[in-house]
Parts: C-alpha cells; sequence; structure tokens
C-alpha cells in the first residue's frame, strides 16, 4: 500500500529527472528508468485519483521554455505520446483503439522514433515563416532564426499544389558523425562532454546565435501535418508522400510500413531494432499511429497524449562486464582522460574492451572502482561509456579511483584550473601533448593532410623524424621508408598530401595551431576580421572581444598563444617552409554611410536577427562590436534594450530605431 507521502516523494522525484533530461540536458538516468518511474507514478494515481492535481508531471507536457527566447502558443497544442515496452502494452493500445472505433479492422502506420528534438514548423505561401519548440505542450520557444540555419530544412516548399499555410511536425536531431566530432572538440579544449546526440542537439537549438546553430550541422525529419482535422491526405502512411512531394525532409520509404495487427508491427519493430546500430543517427523505438486520419479527431487525447499514436520504445543496448584497470590518456591540450580498461565484451555488434570515464568528477560521481562489475552501454554515440555500477558484486577490497596528480606520460604535477572540469598536464613538452597535437594539425578539419594518421604520427614522433609540426614539411623518402607498411606508392601519396597542404586557407591554419577555446567556426571569424597572421597576433584582447562571436575567455587564450616565443617560431617555421595561408575574399561596399563606422547592437529587433543586421552592416563596410565607447559610431536598438543605451545616451552615441536604420540601409 502506497502513502500519500511516499506518492509526494515519487513526484519530486521524477521532477528533479525532467529537470535534468530537458532543462540541463544532463540525464542521470536512462530513459527506460525513467519511463518506469513515471509509469509507478501512473498507476498510483489510478489507485487514488483523489491525490492527482494539475502539476502532477503525468498531467502536463514537459520541454521547458529557455530564456533568451520568446514564447509563442501553438496553435494545435503539441503532445508527447504515451510509451510501451512490451508486446502486452502494444496489445493494450490496439485493444483500446478497436474499442473506442466501435472496429476490429483499423490499421497502423508504424515508422522510426527519432531520438531528437520535437519542432513544429510553420510556411505560408510556401515560405519558413515560424518555428517553435514544444515548450510545455502549449507554448514553445520561437527558434526560427536556429531552424533557418539547418540545410534539410526548406526555406522555400517546392511542387505544383502547395498549400497556403501549413504547419508540419518532426524532429531536430544531431547525427552521429557530427556528434562524434562535437564531442572531441569539447573534450580537447577540457569542456563537459555531451551526453548523448539528443542533448548535443538540444543544447544547439538551444544557442542565441544562430551562426554558432550552424556550425553545430544539424539534420530535421518530418512526420506529421499539424492540422490532422483538415489533411490533405488521407492516411498517416500518404502524408509521407505529400511532405516529399513538398521538399521537406522525412523518413524513407523502408523506415515506415502499414500494419494490420500487432504482429506486423511487431516484425516491423524487429526489422527496424536490427538495423538500428547501421542508421547514421539515433532512434530509440517505433511510433505506431492509426493510419486513417479521420479517426484521429474521434479518438482525441488524455491532457497529454494522443490515443491515436504510441511509442514502443526498445531497450537500451547494454551488457554487463568487468573494469581491471583505470588508465589515463593525455590529450593534445594537456587534458587527462580516465579510461575503464574493460574485460572484452560484445555490445551493438562490436566487441568492446575500452570506454571513456570523461572527468574525475564522472567517476566520482557514479563511483567507479577497479574491479568493479559494470553495465556498459553503446548507443548511438558509438563511444562506449558506463552506465551504473553493480554494487552488490563489488570486490570488499576495492577502494575509490583518484586522478593520479602527476602525469603518467611526463611526471609533471597535474593542475586543476578554477570554473574547469578537466584536470591537465602543464608541460607542453609532454611527449604525448606533442604526438596529439601533430596529429590534429594534419587532420581533416585542420591541414587536411591524407594518409597521416595517428598511428603514422606515432611512428614519425617515437623514431624522431617528427618532433614538432614544421618538421612535418621537411620528411624525405628515406625516412618515410623506415615506417612499417611504407612502401614507394605509400611514401609518394603522403609526400605529395603534405607538399598539397601549403596552400590552406587561413581559417584552416589558425585552426591547425590548437589554440586553446577556438574551434571551426571561430578560426573563420578570426579569419575574416584579422585577414592575416601578422594582425591576428598583434590584436588585443579588447580588439578581439570586438569581434563578434569572441568573448573574454577565447580573446585571453588568443593573445596568451600569441605572446609565447615558441609558439611564434612555430609559426614563422611553417611559413619559411612554405605553407602559405590564404585569407578569405570578401568585398566589402566603400561608398556607404556605413563605411568605416561602428555598430552596437541592443535589444530585439523585430525583422532581423542580430546576425542578420550585423551582415548588413558588414556588407556596408560598416564593423559591429561588442560594447559602446567613444569609438562607437551608432547604436541600433530593438526592444527592451539593456544598459548599453544608457551609456550611448552618456556618451552622446547616434541612436538608431530599427526604422531609421532600414531608411540608411
Amino acid at each position: 500500500m502506497v502513502t500519500k507521502e511516499e506518492y509526494r516523494k515519487l513526484i519530486e522525484q521524477v521532477r528533479k529527472h525532467d529537470k535534468h533530461y530537458y532543462v540541463e540536458a544532463k540525464p542521470q538516468i536512462s530513459d527506460y528508468a525513467y519511463d518506469q518511474l513515471l509509469k509507478k507514478l501512473e498507476e498510483i494515481e489510478n489507485e487514488h485519483p483523489e491525490w492527482v492535481t494539475p502539476s502532477s508531471p503525468t498531467q502536463r507536457v514537459l520541454e521547458s521554455v529557455t530564456r533568451g527566447f520568446s514564447q509563442v502558443s501553438h496553435k494545435i497544442p503539441m503532445l508527447s505520446l504515451a510509451n510501451t515496452y512490451s508486446r502486452d502494452e502494444l496489445c493494450d493500445f490496439v485493444k483500446r483503439v478497436h474499442k473506442l472505433l466501435g472496429k476490429t479492422d483499423a490499421v497502423f502506420c508504424a515508422e522510426l522514433k527519432m531520438d531528437g528534438v520535437a519542432v513544429t514548423v510553420r510556411y505560408k505561401e510556401g515560405l519558413l515563416i515560424q518555428a517553435l519548440t514544444r515548450g510545455d505542450g502549449k507554448k514553445g520557444d520561437d527558434i526560427t532564426a536556429n531552424v533557418r540555419t539547418i540545410r534539410a530544412v526548406p526555406l522555400e516548399l517546392i511542387g505544383e499544389d502547395i498549400p497556403k499555410e501549413l504547419e508540419v511536425r518532426g524532429e531536430v536531431f544531431m547525427p552521429h558523425l557530427v556528434f562524434q566530432k562535437l564531442n572531441k572538440e569539447k573534450a580537447e579544449a577540457g569542456e563537459e562532454l555531451w551526453a548523448n546526440p539528443r542533448n548535443a542537439a538540444a543544447g544547439s537549438l538551444k544557442l542565441l546565435d544562430p551562426k554558432q546553430v550552424a556550425e553545430r550541422h544539424l539534420c530535421a525529419v518530418f512526420y506529421g501535418i499539424a492540422d490532422d482535422a483538415n489533411p490533405p491526405s488521407k492516411t498517416q502512411f500518404e502524408s509521407h508522400h505529400y511532405l516529399e512531394k513538398l521538399g521537406l525532409p522525412t523518413f524513407e520509404h523502408r523506415h515506415r510500413c502499414r500494419c494490420s495487427d500487432v504482429d506486423a508491427i511487431l516484425e516491423f519493430a524487429d526489422k527496424i531494432e536490427k538495423e538500428r546500430n547501421q542508421l547514421p543517427f539515433d532512434i530509440d523505438g517505433i511510433v505506431v499511429k492509426v493510419d486513417e486520419l479521420k479517426y484521429h479527431d474521434q479518438l482525441g487525447s488524455t491532457g497529454k497524449s494522443p490515443r491515436w499514436a504510441v511509442a514502443y520504445k526498445f531497450a537500451p543496448e547494454q551488457a554487463l562486464t568487468r573494469i581491471h584497470a583505470i588508465t589515463v590518456q593525455v590529450g593534445r591540450t594537456g587534458v587527462l582522460t580516465p579510461v575503464a580498461e574493460l574485460e572484452p565484451v560484445l555490445v551493438a555488434g562490436s566487441t568492446i574492451a575500452r570506454a571513456t570515464l570523461h572527468n574525475q568528477e564522472e567517476v566520482e560521481r557514479k563511483d567507479i572502482r577497479v574491479g568493479d562489475w559494470v553495465v556498459i552501454e553503446k548507443g548511438g554515440d558509438v563511444i562506449p561509456k558506463v552506465v551504473e555500477v553493480d554494487l552488490k558484486r563489488r570486490p570488499k577490497e576495492s577502494h575509490p579511483w583518484h586522478m593520479p596528480k602527476h602525469c603518467p606520460c611526463c611526471g609533471s604535477h597535474v593542475v586543476h584550473s578554477q570554473g574547469e572540469v578537466a584536470v591537465r598536464c602543464p608541460n607542453r613538452e609532454c611527449p604525448e601533448q606533442r604526438m596529439r597535437q601533430i596529429a590534429f594539425f594534419a587532420s581533416k578539419d585542420a591541414m587536411d593532410i591524407d594518409h597521416l594518421g595517428e598511428k603514422v604520427v606515432e611512428q614519425l614522433f617515437t623514431k624522431g623524424y617528427v618532433k614538432t609540426v614544421s618538421d612535418l614539411y621537411q620528411l624525405t623518402e628515406k625516412e618515410l621508408s623506415q615506417l612499417e607498411g611504407f612502401k614507394e606508392k605509400s611514401i609518394h601519396n603522403l609526400l605529395t598530401s603534405i607538399d598539397k597542404s601549403r596552400h590552406v586557407t587561413l581559417a584552416r591554419f589558425i585552426l591547425a595551431l590548437g589554440i586553446k577555446y577556438v574551434g571551426e567556426g571561430t578560426a573563420e571569424i578570426l579569419a575574416i576580421e584579422a585577414g592575416d597572421m601578422d594582425k591576428l597576433s598583434q590584436m588585443s584582447v579588447e580588439e578581439l572581444k570586438q569581434i563578434e562571436g569572441v568573448g573574454e575567455k577565447i580573446a585571453q587564450s588568443i593573445v596568451d598563444y600569441f605572446s609565447d616565443a615558441t609558439h611564434l617560431k612555430q609559426i614563422h617555421q611553417l611559413l619559411k617552409a612554405g605553407v602559405t595561408p590564404v585569407a578569405p575574399k570578401i568585398k566589402r561596399r566603400t561608398d556607404h554611410l556605413f563605411s568605416g563606422k561602428s555598430f552596437v547592437l541592443t535589444g530585439a529587433l523585430k525583422k532581423y536577427t542580430r546576425t542578420e543586421a550585423a551582415e548588413l552592416i558588414k556588407d556596408r563596410g560598416g564593423k559591429v562590436i561588442g560594447s559602446v565607447s567613444h569609438k562607437t559610431d551608432y547604436l541600433l536598438v530593438g526592444e527592451e534594450p539593456g544598459s548599453k543605451l544608457d551609456k550611448a545616451r552618456e556618451l552622446n552615441i547616434a541612436i538608431l530605431s530599427e526604422e531609421e536604420f532600414e531608411k540608411l540601409l
């Protein structure tokens, strides 16, 4: 018998996990474990309906609104799906549908259940005019500017029969390859890693700068029309074809199926679960919907979920194995990463012998120790991770693991900077760091030197042929012939690739230097604003901060990098070796009123995003800076301006409304 106090405690537990998942994008338990908690709560409320209040987690859709975005009411509420995990629960759903419809021959449409972020997108006269998150189901964040950066989402519909207005429902997600790259960059910068692609996508959509969102290379898929009371097609299955014809991304034909009964649904589910590991994105099950759209309105919904659809979720792919050691890897920036060395075990089609433990805090939070039996999981992020420890099987002699006080490679005393999760080796001569710096310099996103992977770099470094990145341009056929597996053709290919890399864009060159906190997007911005290495190397923190997208932390890191004589010597040697970074050619007008003028933006503009307004200014020869000073020529003011307006008035800076700005354009 459950007491009311136990019921209240369970509500608080669910709310806590709601916050971890929806607000912080940092789940503490698996989806399955969460769904079991929610199911238990629903069972209690069925027994004690008098206890239920409108604030119960079972009574509302959660995906909290985010500060910084305006909230917009949904024309048609965005409900979340009820979840099932077994054949019996799926049978119950089908029986309920038959009972409510008064017929037993209803057809269902089964399709993938994407593990992403639900969105609704509105088109008017064929043009994208608005995109919202689910929010609380009634109101969502206006993320139009961010969704416009997603290349998979058409800004204009195609076809002959384009509706006057159309609102489509879908999911924004991050592909596995993009997720892996993003987490690798975060690890190298000593930042906390995303738990999975879904959280990375959610975090990306919450960025206030669309330029940063564009750098995340998000994708989207659409699977429904919001107003199914007046649908342009008769069935859910046909809706996919309709969306395709309009140019909207939807599921592949093999990833949707018409099913007449539970057996057919489960057959489709089994097929998808077997393919799951080969998909380039995350799914966590299938969605089953009543196919004929005319029945959706008849079936209606509960306060939270539609009665005409249900999610049939797959169990997470896990395995039990033992940790026989915890080793530590040293990254190119000196970040120490603990790694669990496991008894090899088969998970999701591959043998896993190692799993990253990310950092000391993660090890402490899960209390992971050498000798522990652990549950490991290999999801869509491909990187195996330890989910939890089986404490019942813990050896009595075990003791907590701690990060070593000295670098396992060079022996230097490690440091833990305030405000950072990462522990670092401060010795820039550390062999492991130097070797990984060379590998990063040669990587695809940086100098893009083909045939020079980590194993080749390790051989070159170990043999003493390459100690710094500039040594790559001095390599000879004789030296390469000493490497394992290198014959005449492979030697020629590598030397050709090295020679080709001498002609590189300035942005790639800046990225290849490995400046702390400077990723691909920031390198592009710096290349455009600085124009050459000499100017970039001499810019002050204040000058760098005036560049849109460069904050205090990045600016200080850049100045620190170029203040180091070793770094300057390395750049000089690279240029001397014939590396020629080419600055981007951007034509700016010199005949406009804005030419040579400095602008600061404050408040929310009605017609433009800040990024769009900044581009309009730059295209006319102006410059956009971050703070008001005596050097500022104009302050462009939107709604709800901040303290910049007061400072501009104090300094007698010209203040432009959005209407005045448009006239001057």
